[in-house]
């Protein structure tokens, strides 16, 4: 397991005047959860922001205050609405032993033949699960292969998932996750415009013969 650093020091500044720090390159945080209070906390933005594209909702990492390690999860992330500047990240500090239950995203790997040969739909009816397990043996995302979906119909379902019996999927093992579908024609309906236009011939037809 890779061991993720991140450095942080207790901080003082609450309410409003976490602005102050934002502009000196600090991120707000708050670290709770096991034998932990509610400790607030401030970490280097940039820094952070390298940090959170390099791991999923699952990875453990050590929040390290001064001589403190603690490990933990993040469990949210507050960004601004349109430039996605980080605001504040709540982390949940964890055991290796820990059971946890949280959920998983889901993605596609390889190639369907339905879709390739076919024009088919993949319908990714789950886009995540739900599962439990000690926090040294939470998954980021399942892989799921899709090479084996080759015609119309053919689906993929919970208890289809290849998945560490370390973790236990807390979903229905008859859901479907992801199913084949038929390609769908596409109904065009006639303008107004066009309608009139034809309305219009047809009378001007109509006139011609009478004359």
């Amino acid at each position: 397991m890779k061991k993720v650093t991140m450095k942080a020091e207790h901080r003082k500044v609450l309410g409003k005047k976490v602005k102050a720090l934002r502009r000196e390159g600090k991120l707000p945080a708050i670290i709770y959860g096991g034998e932990i209070e509610p400790t607030p906390i401030v970490l280097d933005v940039k820094e952070t922001r390298s940090t959170l594209t390099k791991i999923g909702a699952n990875t453990l990492v050590t929040i390290k205050i001064g001589k403190e390690e603690h490990l933990a999860l993040v469990r949210e992330v507050q960004r601004t609405v349109i430039k996605r500047d980080l605001l504040h990240v709540d982390f949940q500090a964890v055991s290796l032993a820990e059971t946890i239950t949280t959920t998983v995203p889901i993605v596609a790997e390889g190639v369907s033949p339905a879709v390739s040969d076919f024009n088919a739909l993949l319908v990714k009816e789950l886009s995540e699960i739900d599962i439990e397990a000690q926090a040294q043996y939470l998954p980021d995302v399942i892989m799921v292969d899709i090479t084996g979906l080759e015609e119309i119909g053919d689906n993929i379902l919970v208890r289809d998932l290849n998945i560490s019996d370390k973790v236990q999927i807390l979903n229905n093992p008859d859901d479907i996750v992801m199913v084949v579908a038929a390609p769908t024609l596409l109904e065009v309906e006639p303008v107004e415009e066009e309608i009139e236009l034809f309305e219009e011939l047809g009378e001007t037809e109509a006139l011609s013969e009478d004359e």
